[in-house]
């Protein structure tokens, strides 16, 4: 009796236990999928795959004062925008050109300053209200007294903000025009609609894009 007892289970002996853990450990490594992005495997890594091409787009952004809710912001002087599309991987934005009234003396000022809470400061200072400002506005004279005044546009005064990693979304800017000592500055009215108070700003936007080109076959490992 005692010797069939013994005999029991002996089946599960007659194969190689070394060889079985030995096969499992070899289809384990391949498929881990981590060695796929080793110097070892590098040949059949996405990364041989041809460089990702980017073309560049202009793109004008004209924003008026006058297209503001003026019951949540009745000044012209500080005021958000929603714009009307999302700008996606901006590498670059200029201020172009900028009207505002000629009121309330505005013509005495040194200067006014244009701040972008969206956009990175573009300007090193030790004035806390230069070096948080988008931009400098230098004005030029009226060309009838009383009416409106454009950004003085020599060729070195533009302003521009570069971005060595692009930035992924631009929807809003939320805009104050202030004087030389950051208090918002006030063109008169009340607020409102009326053409005479209103500003406008003309941005060019530079996106980065995917090219479009077809993308080869990529192999499949």
């Amino acid at each position: 009796m005692d010797q069939p007892q013994q005999r029991l289970g002996e089946h599960y002996s007659r194969y190689n236990t070394n060889k079985i853990t030995e096969s499992n450990k070899n289809n384990y490594n391949s498929n881990d999928f981590d060695q796929v992005f080793s110097q070892q495997y590098n040949n059949l890594s996405v990364k041989q795959e041809p460089d990702i091409e980017y073309q560049k787009t202009d793109k004008y952004l004209v924003v008026s004062s006058k297209d503001r809710d003026i019951i949540s912001y009745p000044s012209s002087s500080n005021f958000v925008v929603n714009l009307d599309q999302s700008y996606r991987n901006v590498c670059r934005v200029e201020l172009i050109q900028a009207i505002i009234p000629d009121k309330n003396s505005v013509g005495s000022e040194p200067y006014l300053l244009l701040n972008i809470k969206e956009l990175e400061n573009t300007m090193d200072s030790n004035n806390k209200d230069l070096f948080e400002a988008f931009s400098v506005l230098q004005l030029n004279e009226p060309i009838v007294p009383g009416t409106f005044i454009q950004l003085l546009t020599r060729i070195h005064e533009h302003v521009v903000l570069n971005y060595k990693t692009p930035k992924a979304n631009l929807s809003k800017l939320t805009i104050s025009i202030t004087d030389a000592d950051g208090q918002i500055f006030n063109f008169g009215g009340n607020g409102g609609t009326l053409k005479a108070h209103q500003v406008l700003f003309v941005f060019k936007v530079t996106t980065s894009d995917t090219s479009q080109k077809s993308i080869n076959q990529r192999n499949v490992y």
